[in-house]
């Protein structure tokens, strides 16, 4: 993952030990919340000494925009990638309704925080794109028309990957002809394989194993699913016989040919105190378009899903919105981008994080010359 300093909308990128979290918490001056992956130790913080990271960020004059979305964010964006081979990555953006900077955090490998701050949520939309979608540029035919139960959209995907299996099976038995019908009984039980898998090289078993939270969600498949399935193109039916249809062939295609890997998301927020879940998103990038599925609670507990198929520049956009939803949601818009304000004076020793006391000329605590 490319990440350079002159890109437009990057203010930092900075890097933090795990011990810097207690020093960043005793700088700070703030609790922290439930959103927050962290909580504050004040006897580690005052019997420890922060890392050589811990410095340019306590000098930075973004210094209370980034304590403040890593420990007491409003709003928390959880993003979980992988299928179709590709790394797996799990990460985290943070905003608060105070600016419109986005706060990202990463855990490298050595245990230590990755942390990229945006000047809007455009510039973080933008950068997030240009890494996790496709530059897919023509218009796409619409293939779920209106909000529907996610039981047919778990029953079009494994449409899919029958067909992506059926295609496999014939290359292995170096034949042209490929197998597309399947008894009911067995189209059921393969589900269930699927989904009992956790195989993230198919695409029904990454829809549940990388969006956050869809396991939880109610699924119960039913015969009118499978029906709503045939009607949008994905299956026929011949008493006990289901034949995959003209859109299982062509979405197939798409998948074997152009699968890039998959996004799951979920934005979370504080509700009286807890944190709760407030929507759902499952990103699938091909060749052909970037494919966006949203889901929301039904009423009486099951889940539903809306789809749509975006250019690069569309997905921008419609997140964008997204974002804009979410905020109002949970309280407000942040306000318009202020002009850069000067940072104050250090009250705090960059090196220990101990408070600077009035006229000292060194830190009390480890004798660092201010």
């Amino acid at each position: 993952m490319g990440m350079n300093m002159e890109k437009p909308g990057i203010l930092e990128i900075l890097k933090l030990a795990p011990v810097d979290i207690d020093h960043l918490f005793r700088r700070s001056g703030l609790n922290g919340n439930q959103l927050s992956s962290y909580s504050y130790n004040a006897e580690q913080a005052a019997t420890s000494s922060p890392s050589e990271l811990f410095k340019p960020l306590a000098e930075s004059a973004n210094f209370a925009s980034m304590a403040k979305k890593l420990l007491a964010p409003d709003l928390k964006i959880e993003f979980h990638r992988g299928g179709a081979g590709s790394a797996e990555e799990t990460y985290h953006a943070f905003l608060s309704l105070e600016d419109n900077d986005v706060l990202v955090q990463f855990m490298g490998s050595d245990g230590d925080l990755l942390l990229l701050l945006f000047d809007t949520e455009e510039y973080f939309l933008q950068w997030w794109a240009d890494i996790y979608a496709s530059n897919a540029g023509n218009a796409y035919q619409p293939v779920f028309p209106d909000s529907m139960d996610t039981e047919v959209l778990v029953c079009a995907l494994h449409c899919i990957d029958i067909y992506r299996r059926s295609y496999l099976e014939s290359m292995l038995a170096y034949s042209g002809e490929l197998s597309l019908s399947i008894s009911t009984g067995d189209f059921v039980d393969l589900l269930k394989r699927a989904l009992a898998s956790q195989d993230k090289r198919w695409l029904l078993p990454t829809l549940f194993e990388i969006t956050p939270g869809l396991k939880g969600s109610s699924i119960a498949l039913k015969p009118e699913h499978i029906k709503k399935a045939e009607e949008l193109g994905f299956i026929s039916s011949n008493e006990n016989v289901l034949n995959l249809g003209e859109r299982s062939r062509l979405m197939g295609t798409e998948i074997i040919t152009s699968w890039l890997g998959s996004i799951g998301c979920q934005a979370s927020a504080l509700v009286n105190g807890q944190e709760k879940s407030l929507s759902r998103m499952f990103l699938t990038s091909t060749a052909f378009a970037n494919h966006i599925f949203s889901f929301e609670t039904a009423a009486g507990g099951g889940s539903r899903f809306r789809h749509q198929a975006s250019t690069r520049p569309e997905l921008i956009q419609a997140l964008m919105t997204w974002i804009a939803a979410l905020q109002k949601v949970i309280g407000g818009t942040a306000p318009a981008k202020a002009a850069p304000t000067q940072a104050p004076a250090m009250r705090f020793c960059g090196q220990c994080g101990a408070e600077l006391k009035p006229g000292k000329k060194f830190c009390t605590s480890c004798g660092t010359a201010i």
